[in-house]
């Protein structure tokens, strides 16, 4: 797609010069420049309107507009700029003190239409003019009554559940005209995770945050930061061992990767050689990063409309497996914990309808976690399918004395079960894990251990081992080449 290059000028008028204002915008229009906004700001002495016009950048064509700007950020920092008061309380104030300037325009000429001098023909034109501040003010008076309303505050209850801020110097990628697109990047994620997992994250909304350093973008999710990093446009992003021989020079950018927590090179877009291993952009490392939080903080982000819109596909096919389910054998809540934990594990609810079924046959299971066990069981061909490679599967055993320590975190009084866990322990096993997994070249993990403390071994260490997979011994099914690797 072509993408043309935009000028963007300033131009200010007073305003309560509508003549002035209508000769600038014949004129800009004569000279092929197009209105992109226009705002109301106070100056020193008055209120002006600042006009921002845009147009096609002109390559051979000299102008006498000094106050011209050719940057694709442009127009975010200046919408910025001239944004409305934040807060419902600025907003007051600023509209009080244009009552107060109109009214003292209004006192004003009313003291001219006193005087006894006037001609017929400035009287009319001072009364014409009355008539239109008065106007104004009348129009001034109904913006306050709205801006006071409880009703006002009521409507700005709302929450953003799914949050992208940007800094300034990487706005540009959510511009239509950037060719490293982001807003292109998330259409792309979300449609990889409904395909692959049956999964439809939510709207994203996109800000730019002066909190944030240079080049830093980060995630939020319910208001609550999960992610931050940075990113270069103009670079490709490769992970040091995909690169193999090559030698990082001065023009590069070495960081750990927040994801992966491996070392990430960022070489300028002009040395990658096209025979090497895609790279990805800073678009597609946002989109990354995207794809990783939405994943992991599944069961935050799925609400009870989206249980509500699965619960639907159901009735389209075989409404009696709803009617036999909910809410006698299982509750919303329940529903939503059995799909975002198979989520959370990378396994697809793509087919709810099967899932369904499985449920309704496993219904009178006592809890939650034996429930999920058995529905995992059900989909173990098509969790085994996908994390194989060539009709093999490498997993790795937890040694008896592993076992023995997680098994001690799970301790029993006379009331309750109830799970105690040292971080340290954790880290220890987690540690143990990944250096096995090195040792063996093994990027993606895959663990297998008893069934009844499979979801908490993954619960507890996927927190410190990334692309962690936790199977039960019952799921390997006898299909795929099981090869073990050997014991942690």
């Amino acid at each position: 797609m072509y993408n043309k290059k935009m000028q963007y000028v300033i131009k200010s008028v007073p305003t309560d010069d509508k003549q002035g204002l209508e000769d600038l915008l014949n004129q800009m229009s004569d000279e092929g420049w197009d209105l992109y906004t226009m705002h109301e700001v106070e100056t020193e002495s008055s209120f002006d309107f600042n006009c921002i016009f845009m147009r096609p950048k002109q390559e051979e064509e000299q102008t006498d507009l000094d106050d011209i700007v050719n940057i694709t950020s442009f127009k975010y920092r200046m919408e910025k700029m001239l944004a409305a008061p934040s807060s419902p309380y600025a907003s007051c104030k600023e509209i009080q003190l244009k009552i107060s300037n109109q009214k003292e325009r209004i006192k004003k000429i009313k003291s001219q239409l006193e005087s006894d001098n006037l001609s017929p023909d400035e009287k009319n034109q001072l009364n014409t003019q009355m008539s239109d501040e008065l106007r104004q003010l009348d129009s001034l008076k109904q913006t306050l009554v709205n801006e006071i309303s409880p009703d006002t505050m009521f409507a700005t209850i709302k929450e953003e559940k799914f949050v992208v801020n940007l800094s300034e110097e990487i706005l540009e990628l959510i511009s239509m005209e950037a060719n490293d697109n982001l807003l292109s990047e998330t259409v792309k994620v979300r449609q990889k995770l409904a395909d692959s997992l049956g999964y439809v994250i939510p709207h994203i909304h996109f800000h730019n945050s002066d909190e944030l350093n240079q080049n830093e973008f980060s995630i939020k999710i319910h208001d609550i930061e999960l992610f931050r990093t940075v990113v270069f446009p103009g670079y490709a992003a490769f992970y040091k061992d995909e690169l193999k021989g090559y030698k990082v020079t001065e023009d590069d950018i070495v960081l750990s990767d927040e994801i992966t927590g491996k070392k990430l090179i960022w070489i300028p877009q002009q040395k990658v050689k096209d025979f090497w291993v895609h790279g990805m952009s800073a678009a597609e490392y946002i989109g990354k990063a995207i794809e990783t939080i939405a994943i992991e903080e599944v069961s935050d982000i799925m609400d009870y409309n989206d249980v509500n819109k699965y619960v639907e596909k159901v009735i389209e096919v075989n409404s009696f497996l709803v009617d036999n389910i909910l809410p006698d054998f299982l509750t919303a809540s329940d529903l939503k914990y059995l799909l975002t934990c198979l989520i959370r594990e990378h396994v697809s609810v793509k087919n709810i309808v099967y899932i369904f079924e499985k449920i309704n046959d496993y219904a009178g299971e006592p809890t939650k976690e034996d429930l999920l066990d058995k529905v995992r069981l059900a989909l173990s061909k098509h969790i085994i399918k996908d994390l194989a490679e060539d009709g093999e599967l490498k997993v790795i055993e937890f040694s008896d004395e592993i076992l023995e320590k997680i098994y001690a975190f799970f301790a029993e009084d006379e009331e309750e079960s109830v799970v105690r866990i040292e971080a340290k322990d954790v880290e220890d096993i987690a540690d143990r894990l990944i250096k096995f997994a090195k040792s063996k070249k093994i990027t993606n993990p895959v663990v297998v251990v008893p069934m009844d403390i499979r979801h908490m071994i993954f619960v507890i260490l996927s927190e410190f081992v990334p692309d962690l997979t936790v199977l039960a011994h019952e799921e390997l099914v006898s299909e795929c080449n099981i090869k073990f690797v050997g014991k942690v």
